[in-house]
Parts: C-alpha cells; structure tokens; sequence
C-alpha cells in the first residue's frame, strides 16, 4: 500500500493507494470508520487493472479535524484533491453511507470528473428535523465524553443483528477524534437532498444495500436505485449497514460489474 502525499485546506491529508498508475478508483468510507475498512477492496480491484485509493475523512484516520462542520460539499472537494494527487483526470468513485453521500455532492461540484459511481447502503435523501436533532445530540456527546461515546452505541447497529464483527467495527473507528466525529455528524445534517439530481446522473452506477441495514431504510436505498437512469440495484444478503465488510466477496463481486469495460 502506497501512501500518496495530500494535503486539504492547508493541512496534510491521509490518501492511500494499491496498484500501478492507471485507471483509478476512489473509495470514500462510512462514518465513523477510517479508509482502512477498504483494504480488502482495494486490493481487489487492483487485481482487476485498477489503481484503488482511499482517503480519510478530516477527523478520521490520519487527517486532521475541521474544527467546523464537515460538510459533504467539503469531502467532495477533499476527493477533488485526492484525484488531483493522483494524477486522474476523472475516477470512479465508490461511498458507503456518509462517503456516499459526499459522492452525490461530487457529482454536483464535479460532475465532468466521476466516471462510475458505487453507491453503498446510502440514501440521497436529506435529514428530517429529528435526525438533525440527534445528530446534534451526538455531536455534543463526543465532545462532552469522547468518541466511544457515540462509537459503542453505534457499532452494533452498523452491522447485521449478532454479526460478530462488533468488535471490528469498533476497532476501524479507533482513530476518530471527538472533533471529527462532532464536524462529520454536523455536516451530515446539513446536507441537501440529492433525489432531484439523481435522474441527470449519466455515470455507470451501483446502489448495494445491506439486507438487514438497520440504520439506511429499504425504502431509500430502492428509491435510490430507481431514481438513477439504468442503475443497477444489489441486495446483500446477511449483511447490514457495513455489507462491503460484511460480505466482502458479495460486494466485490458487484464492483466487477461497475469497473468492467
């Protein structure tokens, strides 16, 4: 695994990347983890001819917080950058939950620059007032009483209903900052709904859903398959919110096709 020299907003930023110069894919993760859940994927994919990179959300891995709200608008011009350190033109880009929201906020800053698009247990719609509310209640949380405050409620709720990956979950979040964690949470919620963009999308598109995803509604993730034009939809049986982690075989099985010629 290389790492790529990035910097974001004048500070340095984590980017790592598996696989010779080329065709480039850029994997964005879910919250509250770092880009190393992508591993297993990264090295798949480039097995299949692809250069695969992850970046680290601020606050997340080895990128510094904002200190502010992180907006999506924010990460999809911190994936402008990682591309740019890449020396890719345009990529396909692949996100989980919060990653695939800020890969609908691509699409509207960049949309000359996304190639493909996996979109993973994630929904285009905005947050309703409650989930603003409890966002902002967690936010307050994990500047109150750190991390494990927001990431041990969570953890099991991220995966199927007695997945054994608990503790793996918990272990992929461990390099979250309370100030990143509030800055995601905050910026999440301000997040505009992407369902009116859906129908201009022209990119090849994947929409993987968990089977037993506890956190992203069935109904979301099927409107989100509906509403891209000739979007292909995978239900991934066994597997909740996390299902690349889950069944990684299942979901690289699915990015085969969204990568292939």
């Amino acid at each position: 695994m290389e790492e790529v020299p990035l910097r974001f907003e004048g500070r340095p930023a984590r980017l790592r990347a598996e696989g010779a110069p080329g065709r480039t894919v850029l994997f964005a993760h879910p919250f509250p983890l770092d880009g190393t859940c992508w591993d297993e994927l990264l090295r798949g994919c480039a097995g299949l001819g692809w250069r695969a990179a992850a970046v680290d959300a601020p606050g997340f891995g080895g990128t510094p917080a904002l200190g502010r709200p992180c907006t999506m608008d924010d990460l999809a011009r911190l994936f402008a950058a990682a591309l740019d350190a890449l020396g890719a033109r345009s990529a396909a880009l692949v996100g989980c939950s919060m990653g695939g929201y800020a890969t609908m906020a691509f699409w509207r800053l960049f949309p000359d620059r996304i190639e493909r698009a996996g979109l993973l247990c994630t929904q285009a719609g905005a947050d309703s007032p409650e989930a603003k509310e409890k966002r902002e209640q967690q936010a307050r949380a994990a500047l109150e009483n750190g991390p494990e405050a927001v990431i041990a409620p969570l953890a099991p709720r991220m995966v199927a209903k007695d997945s054994p990956l608990v503790g793996r979950v918990r272990e992929l979040a461990r390099t979250a900052t309370a100030q990143g964690i509030a800055d995601a949470l905050r910026g999440m919620a301000l997040r505009p709904d992407s369902t009116p963009d859906l129908p201009r999308w022209r990119a090849r598109t994947l929409v993987v859903c968990g089977e037993q995803d506890q956190l992203i509604p069935r109904a979301a993730c099927d409107s989100l398959a509906r509403n891209v034009p000739g979007g292909r939809q995978a239900i991934v049986s066994g597997a909740g919110h996390l299902a690349f982690l889950e069944r990684p075989d299942d979901v690289m099985a699915e990015l085969r096709w969204l990568l292939g010629a």
